[in-house]
């Protein structure tokens, strides 16, 4: 692996009466594949708060993407999505990697209870494994994990985070947090993502639309691409798998400052109204 070092000590302790699992290899290292495997992550918040037009708005916009999706990666790429909602506890709406050309109806979601984000970090991290949900034959992307919520946690999420932050999976993923209105705690989405850029807005129904769409969009097409090869003039250099990582991490980081420009300008150049809000 180039000499990179990514073992790390094994915790002994239990959280939510759960074991913590830790994965023990380099999530980025199997034999080559004939097809490789990226999954996008979904943790939507379903609590109270975001009854009506926030959760009305999030399911037309999953609905809407899940067709792009299909397209976002190229013949030599699989890209699968796993969807986990969270308010009082969590639950998984897909009992594994769905392949998202056969995930295509998409069950409308219900917003009641409160905010467990850290248990839902948890359930990701226990998911987040080759043993788990990201069993494959083939070499795998590091995944994208998409949080979507619009308020703060209400149980100790930093339990949660602090395990996860141990997961390599979620080391070497593209975490992306989309704040739904102006009530949500920046900070922990920045905890979350590590990067207050990876960090989005959306204060009215019609940019929380397309921002969904475009980031799970674009995201899909950066991550899932190979970069582990390019061309200098006669030569070729291999990147090694945190090059590649941190470039897609770049590329994505890129494409979220161009994003959100164009969510501040209509199609005729004028600036949104957010006047009304939620």
């Amino acid at each position: 692996m180039g000499g990179l070092d990514l073992s790390f000590d094994e915790p002994d302790s239990k959280i939510y009466g759960e074991e913590i699992l830790v994965e023990d290899d380099n999530p980025l290292s199997v034999l080559a594949p004939a097809k490789k495997s990226m999954v996008l992550f979904f943790l939507i918040d379903v609590s109270s708060s975001m009854k009506g037009d926030k959760i009305a708005a999030v399911n037309r916009a999953m609905a809407e993407v899940l067709p792009e999706l299909i397209e976002a990666g190229d013949s030599t790429t699989a890209i699968k999505v796993a969807v986990l909602e969270f308010s009082s506890g969590w639950e998984w709406k897909t009992m594994e990697p769905v392949p998202v050309e056969k995930y295509q109806k998409w069950n409308a979601l219900q917003a009641e209870g409160v905010t467990d984000l850290g248990g839902a970090l948890i359930e990701l991290n226990r998911r987040m494994s080759r043993k788990q949900f990201l069993q494959t034959t083939s070499l795998s992307y590091a995944p994208i994990i998409f949080l979507i919520t619009d308020g703060y946690p209400t149980d100790n999420y930093q339990k949660g985070l602090h395990l996860i932050k141990e997961n390599k999976w979620f080391k070497f993923g593209i975490k992306i947090a989309l704040a739904v209105g102006n009530a949500v705690d920046r900070n922990v989405l920045i905890e979350f993502t590590g990067d207050p850029e990876f960090v989005l807005e959306a204060e009215d129904a019609k940019s929380l639309g397309f921002l969904i769409q475009a980031v799970s969009v674009t995201s899909s097409q950066i991550g899932s691409k190979s970069m582990s090869i390019i061309e200098n003039g006669d030569r070729k250099i291999e990147f090694s798998e945190k090059d590649v990582e941190n470039s897609k991490k770049n590329e994505v980081k890129k494409a979220i400052k161009e994003i959100k420009q164009d969510i501040m300008m209509d199609s005729e150049g004028t600036m949104l109204s957010f006047e009304e809000g939620w």
